[in-house]
């Protein structure tokens, strides 16, 4: 997927600047104990300042290096790192709050298994992982055997989960609380955009 995501950070209408509203909610519900924050597949960075906002220390990372050198020449009291591959370099009992917001079903099945494993482990006892998921009935990455046909994401690998699928997901959580959203983009009624939102509590 890297060649694919350091191609999309390329075109200028991927730089999203707003925060979903669903993370805003999220984020609002929490007290965490450890005002430590990772944006997990930071992308354009959105996340990384809503994060800042509510008062988070912030490590922010993507596998995609065009975003990540393009942040660091803009934003300095955020520490951008490259992670190219599932081997994070975060230490255990190191967060208090994971955000991981549209990043898990870009992945294969048993590889983002991996990664919310690492990231569990990376968060401190009592931590939350805030995140959002493809869900079951999406059409708009127009999928066929994993392979997305979506315009700037085209040749990308994505899956979609059912709600059985995410509750297992995120079956080492201590506690699990899980939303839906549904949309259609502007001029595509036909199409949906179908998410999952989460809140984890480890």
């Amino acid at each position: 997927m890297k060649n694919v995501w350091d191609k999309h950070y390329e075109r200028p209408k991927s730089k999203l600047t707003f925060p979903d509203e669903n993370l805003v909610r999220l984020l609002s519900k929490i007290e965490p104990q450890k005002k430590t924050a990772l944006d997990f597949g930071c992308g354009s960075g959105r996340h990384s300042y809503l994060l800042q906002n509510f008062g988070y220390e912030v490590i922010a990372c993507d596998n995609a290096k065009t975003t990540i050198d393009q942040l660091k020449e803009v934003e300095a009291s955020i520490d951008w790192i490259h992670t190219p591959d599932l081997h994070l370099p975060f230490a255990p009992n190191t967060f208090g709050v994971i955000v991981s917001w549209g990043v898990f079903h870009y992945n294969k099945r048993e590889d983002a298994s991996q990664l919310v494993q690492s990231l569990s482990d990376s968060l401190v006892p009592g931590g939350y992982l805030l995140g959002s998921i493809r869900a079951e009935g999406d059409t708009h990455l127009g999928l066929k055997h994993g392979t997305m046909k979506l315009e700037d994401l085209s040749g990308g690998y994505a899956e979609t989960y059912s709600l059985s699928e995410l509750q297992h997901f995120l079956s080492l959580f201590q506690e699990v609380s899980i939303g839906y959203s549904e949309r259609t983009p502007l001029g595509k009624l036909e199409e949906r955009i179908c998410h999952w939102f989460f809140l984890a509590k480890k």
